[in-house]
């Protein structure tokens, strides 16, 4: 599955309910306007960023980031309107992980301590735990094909490695700095079957995604996910914080592996 597909999937959980050559600190110029109707085109230089952010990603031992992520919903009448959530990441790779997701009324907490993956609803009480492989990678992958559980920001993993599927890119366009968070980032379009996504890659040698926006072209609607993205790189919680306590009052439900 490619990085935009899985980007596109759901934050929820369904287990409790639910460099380069534009690395540069000087102002780009803006690009020239893309005419409507012109023939795709892949940018070099944008696959090459691309590469470079995943390549930076890939050499961080452990980090903490946080998203601010906003999802259109839409109604049966057609109407769009937004849905936000808070995402908190730690890893220490190769084998912990920890995911806070926060919004109004949902409130939950993925664990992975090299052994085991649990899952925690803190508004519902509830928990449910797998055993895992020993690493993140092959834990993303099991809790998605076996407990059909997508983690969020689960791509972060994914690029720079050779599931990030870089061929099924069809259009790959530079469109211009912009600023996120007060960062200096260059902004890439990408197009492939069914969606269409933009990153924000801040410049010079923290090549990290900043801000990722993915477009559902398969829906009439069309439409998105913006995630804005604040890093800690070098950052995580000590080893123990990694390992599921669970509060006294907490309940424990199986979780059970999706039939083929």
């Amino acid at each position: 599955m490619s990085i935009a597909n899985r980007i596109a999937g759901l934050l929820a959980l369904a287990a409790l309910g639910a460099g380069s050559a534009l690395a540069q600190t000087a102002p780009a110029p803006s690009p020239a306007p893309f005419p409507q109707g012109a023939k795709a085109t892949i940018n070099d230089k944008a696959i090459e960023r691309l590469k470079a952010m995943g390549a930076h990603l890939r050499s961080l031992k452990a980090f903490t980031v946080t998203a601010d992520v906003t999802t259109d919903l839409v109604l049966d009448s057609g109407q769009k309107i937004e849905a936000g959530q808070t995402v908190e990441m730690s890893a220490r790779l190769p084998n912990m992980l920890l995911v806070s997701t926060q919004s109004p009324v949902r409130s939950r907490k993925i664990y992975y301590d090299g052994k085991n993956v649990t899952v925690y609803g803190e508004k519902l009480g509830y928990y449910g735990t797998f055993a895992a492989p020993d690493s993140i990678a092959a834990t993303l992958e099991a809790a998605a094909k076996k407990y059909a559980i997508e983690l969020p920001l689960a791509d972060l993993f994914l690029f720079g490695t050779d599931k990030s599927n870089l061929g099924a890119i069809t259009e790959a366009l530079y469109t211009g700095p912009q600023r996120v968070g007060g960062v200096l980032c260059d902004n890439f379009a990408f197009r492939q079957p069914d969606v269409d996504w933009q990153v924000c890659i801040e410049r010079g040698k923290n090549a990290l995604p900043r801000k990722i926006v993915i477009t559902s072209t398969d829906i009439a609607e069309r439409p998105q996910r913006r995630s804005v993205l604040t890093w800690k790189a070098g950052t995580a919680p000590a080893a123990s914080a990694f390992t599921f306590k669970p509060p006294k009052d907490a309940k424990r439900i199986a979780v059970k592996e999706v039939k083929a």
